[in-house]
């Protein structure tokens, strides 16, 4: 300040009106600082041991368990399942998870090897369930992991459905890929194989399968050429019915009755004049119109589909297939290594989990109608690539961490309101 007043006053005043601007402009990056870079300084600034205690100590709940709580296609409802094959059943009751009583337990011989294996089955809000498992982690032969079992709407000759998960890489999994299915009834051990797939190059969805009830579906890669073919059988041992051999991700919806597929754009280009950048397209099995399809310019790598939801994390968009609706997420924050998410019921909230730099774990929670958001990033908060993360209520994040050793994980709650 004292050379400035020694300067000439025409410098003085050039000097001061350039200190000023510099001042104004530091003063409005500081106030509107991207959030990215105030959490990035924020974590940056303190140990990822202190970041990660300070996290976990606002949970609810912090057990450490032999086996992980899993949900069921039964809101509510969650199950545990041992090596030695053992299902609970649980309910979450706000404060804990609390023993819900196994309704019946029928013995199954499985397809091909004839091993046994319990099907446990719960009611809950007039909804059954029926799991089974037959894990070893030594045993490198057999090759079921998980069955899941669903009441068999769709033919009469027989009372259950099973659909089998072969991949004991799954076992902590909430979100498990079927490769398999077969038929049984209540009095009778005897099955009937539907499908048995290559866990590498076949999909069942079962969502699918339990929603329209009018066959068994799969997909299955396409060999002489990119993505995957959609298939239908009508019957159990039924010829399969080609439904689509042009889809890009292996994903399927149900709208008003209505099949909805992800398929390659350039099929669709000259009917549906579609833009010249679109990589692939929302369509409609049948009557394929621009009323029931969504132009999505973007590599399909770039997107991570869940449910009935479909997000872009370079866009921040989430667009909802059944409500043909998109929300974006309106916060200067990078959501590169996204790897997961998880919706609150009617999509309000978000929770996002993935990797951050030279940390493991990035958690990333937010709000669409409040814009308040919360990131924590860390090492070993959830278990590696196997978070399974996801909303208990409206009120309540749930996700694994990493136990005291290997044979043991963290199951953990934190109140949504704790995370901000």
């Amino acid at each position: 300040m004292e050379r400035l007043k020694k300067l000439p006053l025409s410098w003085t005043a050039t000097i001061a009106l350039l200190l000023a601007t510099l001042i104004i402009a530091v003063f409005a990056t500081a106030y509107k600082l991207p959030q990215m870079l105030k959490y990035e300084k924020d974590l940056a600034g303190r140990s990822t041991a202190d970041r990660n205690t300070e996290f976990l100590s606002k949970s609810l709940i912090t057990a450490e368990d032999e086996v992980p709580y899993l949900k069921t296609d039964v809101d509510g409802l969650y199950y545990t399942a041992n090596f030695n094959g053992e299902i609970n059943f649980y309910r979450f009751n706000g404060k804990e998870f609390k023993r819900v009583r196994t309704s019946d337990t029928i013995k199954v011989k499985l397809p091909e090897t004839k091993k046994e294996v319990n099907i446990y089955f719960a009611k809950f809000n007039s909804e059954t369930v029926g799991i089974g498992v037959y894990s070893d982690k030594k045993d490198t032969e057999f090759p079921y992991a998980f069955i899941k079992v669903i009441n068999n709407d769709i033919t009469e000759n027989y009372d259950y459905i099973a659909f089998v998960d072969k991949s004991i890489a799954d076992y902590y999994k909430h979100d498990k890929v079927y490769e398999g299915a077969f038929a049984f009834s209540k009095k009778n051990s005897e099955v009937e194989q539907i499908f048995d797939f290559d866990e590498n190059n076949a999909y069942i969805p079962v969502d699918l399968i339990t929603e329209r009830k009018d066959g068994f579906y799969f997909f299955k890669k396409n060999t002489d050429k990119d993505g995957y073919g959609l298939y239908l059988q009508t019957t159990i041992s039924g010829k399969e019915v080609t439904i689509s051999e042009n889809i890009i991700l292996p994903y399927a919806f149900c709208k008003d009755g209505n099949l909805l597929l992800l398929e390659y754009a350039d099929t669709y280009r000259d009917t549906l004049r579609l833009a010249g950048d679109t990589s692939f397209i929302l369509s409609q099995v049948t009557g394929i119109t621009t009323n029931f399809a969504k132009e999505f310019n973007r590599d399909p790598s770039e997107y991570i589909v869940k449910g009935n939801y479909i997000f872009n994390p370079i866009e921040k968009t989430l667009y909802d297939v059944l409500a043909d609706t998109e929300q974006t997420i309106n916060a200067d924050i990078s959501l590169s290594g996204i790897e997961d998410f998880t919706l609150s019921e009617g999509a309000a909230k978000i929770a996002l989990t993935g990797s951050m730099g030279t940390e493991n774990d990035k958690l990333f929670f937010y709000e669409f109608a409040t814009d308040r958001i919360n990131l924590v990033g860390g090492n070993d908060i959830f278990l590696p690539g196997n978070s399974n993360i996801t909303f208990l209520g409206e009120d309540n994040i749930f996700f694994l961490s990493p136990g005291s050793n290997s044979n043991y994980v963290k199951n953990i709650i934190i109140p949504w309101e704790d995370l901000f």
